[in-house]
């Protein structure tokens, strides 16, 4: 299951590329509802179920942090975020810098892969959750990939094939996460590091994103991620 739906954020992704390229003065409000389908996942998701795991290992907050913190300074370190660059310096357009953005969020896919075969192995229902909010999340990562690819000079064959490292790279992170089996403390752990990882995807990258436009429908898009997130949870057994 965690491979089928990684297989699904292959498409997202692939899908997020091409509306790279026909759709950008309109993707605010998918990024909008996306925010807060993914900080839905934390809040109604995620963190209840990493505090119903008994036994629940202690300083689990610590890890959430650790979660936020590595997805930040991994974005850093690649001198991207969320599709936004400056053209101040000529260096800023040279190839090579486009080719270190687009691998450092095959990066993030790979972690998005690993976060839906976690949430498999802890509960069936969490894993989907988990897996439609990455899937939302990765089409905004394809959009990004293909941007900071043309905006940096590089041709659109070289922009197709980091593309395709990205579509591939949760599908590689969920089979992993498939493959090797933790205990339940460390599951735990893994979980409430997602947890941070989500929050700072939804609330640091989508939802600046999104607001950058003078939309009077972000608001109401973003309320609706929550309120989606929110009646999956809610009325969907366990």
């Amino acid at each position: 299951m965690a491979i089928l739906f990684a297989l699904i954020s292959f498409c997202s992704t692939g899908l997020g590329g091409l509306a790279a390229l026909r759709l950008r003065d309109r993707l605010h409000l998918a990024q909008a509802f996306g925010a807060g389908a993914v900080l839905g996942v934390v809040f109604f998701d995620i963190q209840p179920e990493v505090f119903s795991l008994e036994p629940r290992p202690p300083g689990l907050m610590l890890a959430t942090a650790g979660g936020f913190l590595a997805f930040f300074l991994l974005e850093r370190a690649t001198a991207f975020h969320g599709g936004r660059h400056h053209a101040s310096a000529p260096a800023e357009h040279a190839p090579e810098v486009g080719i270190v953005a687009a691998a450092g969020l095959s990066a993030h896919s790979f972690l998005d892969g690993v976060a839906i075969g976690t949430g498999f192995q802890v509960q069936e229902l969490l894993g989907i959750v988990i897996a439609a909010a990455v899937i939302a999340h990765d089409f905004n990562d394809g959009l990004n990939t293909v941007t900071v690819m043309l905006a940096h000079g590089n041709p659109p064959r070289r922009s197709a094939v980091l593309l395709l490292l990205d579509m591939v790279a949760p599908v590689a992170g969920a089979t992993a996460a498939s493959v090797i089996h933790l205990p339940e403390a460390a599951l735990a752990w893994l979980l409430a590091f997602f947890a941070g990882v989500f929050l700072y995807i939804g609330a640091a990258d989508l939802l600046p994103e999104a607001r950058e436009h003078a939309s009077p429908l972000v608001f109401p898009l973003t309320a609706a991620g929550f309120a989606t997130l929110f009646a999956v949870t809610s009325l969907l057994p366990r």
